[in-house]
C-alpha cells in the first residue's frame, strides 16, 4: 500500500507545471511584457525566410553546431531577393516550449543487419519559441532557440535552454529585455 501511495504522489507531481520563477532555470516562466531589441540590421539571404545566430554571430544553415544553443530568426515570407530586418524593439507576445524529433534516413547497413537499430530519433530539439511583433515590420514572425539533445554530451541534459544560454547564442545582435517588474 505504501508503494502505491509513493507511485501516486510521483504521478501527480509529474502533472505539476515545470515553470520556475528563476531566470537561470531552463523552465523559467516568461511573463507578459518581454521584448527583444535588434541592435543592427539583420539580413536574410535570397530564397530564405530565416537566419541563424550561434555564438553571437550569423551562421549558415549547414554551419550550425547542433549540440550548442542556437536561435533561428524567422520572417513570414520567402523572397527571391534578400530581406533585411531593421533594428528596433519587438514585442514578445507569446513564449512556448516544445520538443521536436527528427529521424534521419535509415542507413543501408542497418537493413543489411550489420548494425543494430536502436530506434531512437537522430535529433531531439528542445525549443523555446518567441513569437515577435513589430507594427513597422509585419513580416517578422519570431525567434526559436534550441539545441539537439541527442548530440554527444547532451543526452543526459534533456532540458530547455536557460535565458543566459539564449543570450549567448544571439550575442550582441539582440537583447532580451524583461518586463520592468521581472528582473
Amino acid at each position: 500500500m505504501k508503494t502505491i501511495g509513493i507511485v501516486l504522489v510521483l504521478l501527480l507531481g509529474g502533472c505539476a507545471g515545470l515553470e520556475s520563477p528563476d531566470p537561470a532555470s531552463p523552465y523559467y516562466a516568461y511573463t507578459h511584457g518581454w521584448a527583444v531589441q535588434l541592435k543592427r540590421p539583420l539580413t536574410i539571404e535570397p530564397g530564405a525566410a530565416t537566419v541563424r545566430l550561434q555564438y553571437g554571430r550569423i551562421v549558415p544553415r549547414n554551419g550550425v553546431q547542433e549540440y550548442d544553443p542556437f536561435c533561428v530568426v524567422e520572417l513570414d515570407t520567402v523572397r527571391d531577393e534578400a530581406q533585411t530586418l531593421q533594428p528596433g524593439q519587438f514585442e514578445v507576445w507569446r513564449v512556448t516550449r516544445s520538443v521536436s524529433t527528427i529521424a534521419a534516413a535509415a542507413s543501408p547497413f542497418v537493413k543489411a543487419g550489420l548494425f543494430v537499430d536502436n530506434s531512437q530519433p537522430s535529433f531531439l530539439y528542445y525549443k523555446t519559441e518567441f513569437r515577435l511583433r513589430d507594427a513597422a515590420q509585419p513580416n517578422l514572425r519570431g525567434m526559436t532557440c534550441m539545441w539537439d539533445q541527442m548530440a554527444p554530451g547532451n543526452q543526459f541534459l534533456m532540458r530547455h535552454l536557460a535565458l543566459d544560454e539564449i543570450r549567448r547564442a544571439v550575442g550582441d545582435w539582440m537583447s532580451l529585455i524583461p518586463p520592468k517588474a521581472a528582473l
